[in-house]
């Protein structure tokens, strides 16, 4: 869990925990990997890097993560996806990166500086947001109504929001 201790923000878990978030990380990484684009037409696009996709990812995850930027106009959500996807999937990329090297040769305890727990909070939040798209967070389940659910993913989704309401908290702590 996250704690904020002298100023500074400190995670604090077991080994079987930082196990598992080095490898969920990880696999966000894979996840993110940019999709093959065929080469853009227009060399100024290419040469300053504005020749992402045009077409919103099939995987309904990734769509979660790269929604349309406009929903009624599909050559302006083309053109803003071009523009747009590339940027935002490094930085999410960026954002585990920093996330699982923090979780690398664990110690029990880790101090973060403050852009390391943004980045961190960041990395989160997509992770939610994936396993959420996964599992079905959002949908109604008419069967369902008053059970308790007792799927191990469900687990996983109550214990990131833990860890990141936890984050959240000692960030908040410190403005």
């Amino acid at each position: 869990m996250f704690r904020r201790t002298k100023g500074v923000v400190v995670l604090t878990l077991d080994a079987d925990e930082s196990e598992l978030l080095g490898q969920l990380f990880g696999q966000m990484i894979e996840l993110l990997a940019p999709p093959d684009v065929p080469e853009h037409t227009d060399p100024l696009a290419r040469l300053v890097g504005m020749d992402g996709p045009t077409e919103p990812p099939r995987d309904p995850a990734l769509a979660r993560l790269f929604p349309a930027g406009y929903r009624d106009d599909a050559a302006a959500a083309a053109d803003f996806r071009r523009f747009t996807e590339p940027d935002l999937r490094n930085g999410k990329v960026m954002n585990a990166r920093i996330a699982q090297a923090l979780l690398e040769e664990w110690t029990g305890t880790r101090e973060l500086t403050m852009d390391q727990a943004k980045a961190v909070m960041l990395a989160f939040n997509d992770m939610r947001l994936t396993l959420g798209t996964r599992i079905g967070i959002g949908e109604i389940h008419d069967d369902e109504d008053d059970e308790e659910v007792d799927d191990p993913a469900m687990h996983l989704y109550d214990w990131l929001t833990y860890l990141q309401g936890t984050l959240v908290d000692a960030i908040s702590a410190s403005t």
